[in-house]
């Protein structure tokens, strides 16, 4: 009897491993990308083809600028949609909304909201020219394609942690603001030097551009040349790279 009953919680725990390993397993493959065969998306003017390399990063070839963005934002999506909507959430001020109140990400929402990296991003955008806006709305319109007809477990399996114990999250469509905002974040974590900038910028007031380029030399152009081809100092730049940049083959 005793034997029995042994075996039978023995099957019943090993039958719930399978079971409880199924639905994980199922839970965190739902949202992966599709790497192969023919997806429609609605907007393309040409067939845009993405090819994926051993790492999986994506390789997009298009006719145009406008398919090529809107195939970017549907890729992106499909590779990191999560990671998009947590950095849209950070550059907003709204950690807190999606992860959930805490002393970190209401201390993180003050200092954002105080900096204001969205309201910048936000009057920044009517400054572009027309064909950048185009461009911010194309890759935006790839994102909401994806987004379309997807709950927020087939996205990431981030949102069906979230969404545990509380309201479902709720998944906001994608806009140009939403990409500006983020290169805000970028430059703040680009800005180890700015105590010098400011530095800088208040010895201007009192002393020659020649005396202050002492105290904080400039950066040495001249040596370490950009690579992009038409730019200042670009005739230093390693062989063959300034033309593979302007889409002409390497010498």
């Amino acid at each position: 009897m005793v034997r029995r009953l042994a075996i039978g919680v023995v099957v019943t725990l090993v039958l719930l491993a399978i079971v409880l390993a199924v639905g994980v397993t199922s839970v965190v493959r739902r949202p992966f990308a599709q790497r192969g065969g023919t997806l429609a998306l609605a907007g393309l003017s040409a067939p845009v083809t993405v090819r994926r390399d051993e790492q999986g990063v994506p390789q997009l070839y298009a006719t145009d600028a406008d398919d090529l963005f809107t195939a970017q934002g549907f890729v992106h999506a499909q590779d990191r949609f999560f990671e998009m909507d947590l950095r849209r959430h950070i550059t907003a001020g709204r950690l807190s909304e999606l992860v959930g109140r805490s002393d970190t990400a209401l201390a993180a929402d003050t200092v954002v909201r105080t900096l204001g990296w969205r309201r910048v991003a936000e009057r920044e955008l009517p400054l572009l020219n027309p064909g950048t806006r185009q461009y911010l709305q194309d890759y935006a319109n790839g994102v909401n394609a994806y987004l379309e007809s997807r709950s927020p477990s087939q996205l990431a399996v981030e949102y069906a942690v979230l969404g545990l114990g509380k309201a479902a999250v709720r998944i906001e469509p994608w806009t140009p603001v939403d990409s500006l905002a983020w290169l805000k974040a970028m430059a703040w974590d680009l800005k180890s030097n700015y105590a010098d900038e400011v530095t800088r910028a208040r010895l201007s007031a009192t002393l020659p551009v020649a005396r202050i380029n002492q105290l904080y030399p400039p950066y040495p152009a001249d040596v370490h040349a950009p690579i992009v081809a038409g730019a200042p100092g670009a005739a230093g730049a390693a062989p063959g790279v300034a033309a593979a940049a302007s889409g002409a083959p390497p010498a």
